[in-house]
């Protein structure tokens, strides 16, 4: 199963449309919202969306967990966590609802932390990335026994960083 998940992209449709160009076909999309787009445009792309903290998404979710083959997804902005002053309260949700991966944008940053009981992933942002990245989205794929993680440039389909894990099952 491939899952696509992206963020941050503030109303850029082109970027959606160049990031499903490079990975099309997926079983899943999802945006981690500040995407400054209607669930109604996003639905007609297949995209699953939560709300980011700008006011443009009111109808989202703050957040989302799923199951996907054994392997527990939150997926949320991160705002509500605080993420850009650290990524304690967000690994605390990860682990108190039992979920592997906690999927957050809000930062435009990527990055992959592993953590004893979940691994924390930014895909960065799509339109906007910090100062010396790129911009980025994460690819996981989920395999019999285990997960990978990838966080692929925009700009090359080059991946950035990867990891794999075995499935733990809870």
């Amino acid at each position: 199963m491939k899952i696509l998940i992206f963020s941050d992209n503030h109303r850029n449709r082109d970027v959606i449309q160049h990031m499903l160009q490079q990975q099309l076909p997926v079983d899943h999309i999802f945006s981690l919202g500040d995407s400054e787009m209607s669930e109604t445009e996003l639905s007609a792309l297949n995209i699953i969306g939560v709300r980011g903290n700008y006011p443009f998404e009111p109808k989202f979710p703050d957040e989302l967990v799923m199951d996907f083959s054994s392997v527990k997804i939150l997926f949320t902005h991160g705002h509500t966590y605080h993420v850009k002053s650290g990524r304690h309260l967000l690994y605390q949700a990860a682990y108190y609802r039992q979920c592997q991966i906690a999927f957050y944008g809000h930062t435009h940053a990527y990055r992959i932390d592993e953590f004893p009981e979940a691994v924390l992933v930014n895909p960065g942002s799509l339109a906007f990335p910090r100062v010396g990245m790129c911009r980025s989205y994460a690819l996981l794929t989920i395999r019999p026994t285990e997960f990978q993680i990838e966080l692929v440039s925009l700009d090359t389909g080059e991946c950035l960083e990867s990891m794999t894990k075995p499935i733990e099952r809870r």
